[in-house]
């Protein structure tokens, strides 16, 4: 269940966020061609809406902490994703590739923060023009 008595379960939100890691990693190696996104743009700017779109929403939508666990998550899920399918020399690098695969983070993480940043604007211009304050959903 996504919710929980009106919050965001944040089991489901870390099964989802390792799904999506998986997803952005697959999604990236099927349309460029190759078996890293950095390795090619189209497979990096793939990579990078894959987990981008879904942090701006949570940290809109739910606050910054859920897009952040979302995105621990989802590098969670990438490197695991990795090492599962990789080959025997994928798999000897997984140390340095875990530390690399950080930069697939930046732009997302910074997205995030945006989006965050806009929503606690939002709410201030609606409570200075006297609407009624929504609860907060954590």
């Amino acid at each position: 269940m996504l919710y929980a008595s009106g919050k965001l379960s944040t089991v489901w939100l870390a099964v989802v966020g390792g799904l999506f890691g998986a997803l952005s990693w697959m999604a990236s190696s099927l349309i460029s061609g190759k078996f890293e996104p950095y390795d090619s743009s189209v497979g990096m700017l793939l990579n990078q809406c894959v987990l981008s779109a879904p942090a701006a929403f949570l940290a809109f939508r739910h606050r910054l902490p859920a897009a952040l666990l979302f995105l621990l998550s989802a590098y969670f899920g990438m490197n695991f994703y990795v090492y599962a399918v990789g080959n025997s020399e994928t798999r000897g690098w997984a140390g340095l590739g875990a530390i690399v695969s950080l930069v697939l983070f930046i732009r997302p993480t910074a997205i995030a923060v945006v989006a965050a940043i806009l929503r606690r604007l939002l709410r201030a211009k609606k409570d200075q023009n006297g609407a009624s304050p929504r609860p907060r959903s954590e």
